[in-house]
């Protein structure tokens, strides 16, 4: 690229300095507009899948291979605790725990709800998930009372069946033999995570608690979560266990939920689609004002062909021209976008007024904006093909000219 004709460009560019500023402006905040929302949407699935993955689904799971279908108690792992530590001899394996799971009523003097009742190891479960976390000072503890029958219940839960601290709770569910039978549970903690509808469906008690009272047999569980040190290999682990394990079905998370998956690249795909739109009324405005700088320049163009400029001369000078006008309005546009992703990445929007809403489906109060160097990379590429596509038309229409009738006009 010579750089004389460059700097040409760049001088014909700022002849009429308010067209030009407008035009830039008009590109810089297109691509802001797209880039910001385009960050804040991916930031809430970001958030989301980060969420679902910590407190819900982890990496990988393993289960008996009718227990998802039915979830009937008897459908059991043998031999739980051995089966972890196999597991945890892998290197890209963080943290494994097992639970029992069960479905049940809970009930307190005034009201009753369907519940997923969780049995957990909890110093094992605070390797796999952040519910631990997700208490607040004044509402209780985390399985710190070494009494039996304590229940961690969430705080829409908590409201749901009029329920605080050190509330008594009734469970009731069918045992192992399928028999009915229950017991009390006095209320230890109260959580709250991202997802509404996991936490008015889950409680967790102990996992020695729930096996006594299912009547499980010994070193047996439902289900055993593993937690990777990068979510990306699960895969590969995946493909380590399932032969070392024939006989239990192991998934992992992409399968367990794969809407997931299908949101994380739905988003992907979205802000492409997103931006090339954006860039495309971009383009017809930054072909507009080419036009308007062509017919003004008629005569000069003219004059330049005739004393001996050929045409592919002056198609590279309007080309340079409406690409500096795409580039510099990109490069202002996506740098604005950087400092914006990266104060409310930290600082975060506050949702909270509609955030009970986004946490019906698994969204955070607070947002923040997540975009990636790709996401950026892709921009640029995007305005730099915008630019080249928005010169063919003014360049056509210039090389059409002809010296002589254009100098007379």
């Amino acid at each position: 690229m010579n750089l004389i004709n460059l700097r040409i460009a760049w001088r014909n560019i700022w002849r009429n300095k308010l067209r030009s500023s407008v035009v830039m402006m008009a590109v810089t905040v297109g691509l802001f507009g797209g880039l910001a929302a385009s960050g804040i949407m991916k930031g809430m699935v970001v958030d989301m899948v980060k969420n679902s993955l910590e407190n819900q689904v982890s990496h990988i799971q393993i289960h008996h291979k009718d227990f998802k279908a039915n979830n009937e108690v008897d459908f059991l792992i043998e031999n739980s605790s051995g089966i972890i530590e196999r597991i945890k001899k892998n290197k890209e394996v963080k943290g494994v725990c097992e639970r029992t799971k069960s479905y049940g009523m809970a009930s307190t003097a005034s009201k009753a709800t369907g519940i997923m009742i969780n049995g957990i190891v909890p110093e094992k479960e605070k390797q796999v998930t952040q519910i631990y976390n997700k208490l607040s000072d004044s509402l209780g503890n985390y399985f710190i009372s070494d009494k039996k029958n304590r229940i961690l219940i969430s705080e829409k839960l908590a409201k749901k069946l009029n329920a605080k601290i050190k509330s008594k709770i009734i469970i009731t569910f069918q045992d192992y033999n399928g028999d009915l039978t229950g017991g009390s549970f006095k209320v230890e903690g109260i959580y709250k995570t991202q997802n509404g509808m996991f936490d008015e469906q889950n409680v967790f008690v102990r996992k020695v608690d729930l096996d006594k009272l299912l009547d499980m047999p010994a070193n047996s569980s439902h289900e055993i979560a593993i937690l990777l040190n990068d979510f990306q290999k699960a895969p590969e682990v995946l493909s380590q266990i399932k032969p070392a394990i024939p006989e239990y079905f192991s998934e992992a998370w992409y399968d367990i939920e794969p809407y997931l998956k299908f949101t994380s690249t739905l988003t992907e795909f979205m802000l492409l689609i997103f931006m090339s739109v954006i860039l495309l009324a971009l383009g017809f405005a930054i072909v507009n004002t080419m036009l308007m700088v062509i017919l003004e320049r008629t005569k000069e163009l003219g004059m330049i062909m005739a004393i001996g400029m050929n045409r592919f001369k002056v198609f590279k000078m309007i080309m340079y021209e409406t690409t500096i006008l795409a580039i510099v309005g990109g490069a202002l546009g996506i740098l604005v976008s950087v400092i914006f992703t990266w104060y409310f990445g930290n600082v975060g929007i506050d949702i909270s007024s509609v955030g009970e809403g986004f946490e019906s489906m698994g969204f955070g109060s607070v947002m923040r904006p997540v975009l990636e160097f790709a996401d950026y990379i892709q921009v640029i590429v995007l305005v730099f093909i915008t630019g080249i596509i928005a010169s063919i038309f003014p360049t056509i229409r210039a090389l059409k000219m002809r010296p002589a009738e254009a100098i007379r006009n």
